[in-house]
């Protein structure tokens, strides 16, 4: 590997980064529904990216191994991330539910 392709894999990042700020700040004008509605897209959005990498690998499409294995692992650490908020908000909701009024 190049010093160019590491470059321009540091240039793509810092780019992403950026964009995932923006869209973060944009996001928090909105209501908490819409917060959570736009955070499980962006999961099934990920998880499909992964699987769609993981099949062009398997038939031959794709020889990049190490772009498909980062993309399914970030795919499931945000999956893992937001079965834990859902878990977190079920809790939450079986514990209001629970007070005497």
């Amino acid at each position: 590997m190049s010093i160019n392709s590491i470059q321009s894999m540091q240039s793509a990042l810092t780019q992403g980064l950026e964009s995932t700020i923006s869209s973060t700040q944009d996001k928090s004008d909105q209501g908490f529904t819409a917060y959570l509605k736009n955070s499980f897209e962006d999961v099934n959005r990920s998880l499909a990216t992964a699987d769609k990498l993981a099949t062009d690998l398997a038939v031959g499409k794709n020889e990049n191994l190490h772009e498909a294995m980062i993309s399914m692992e970030k795919a499931e650490a945000s999956f893992k991330l937001l079965v834990q908020v859902r878990n977190r908000a079920l809790e939450a909701y079986n514990e209001i539910m629970r007070m005497q009024v």
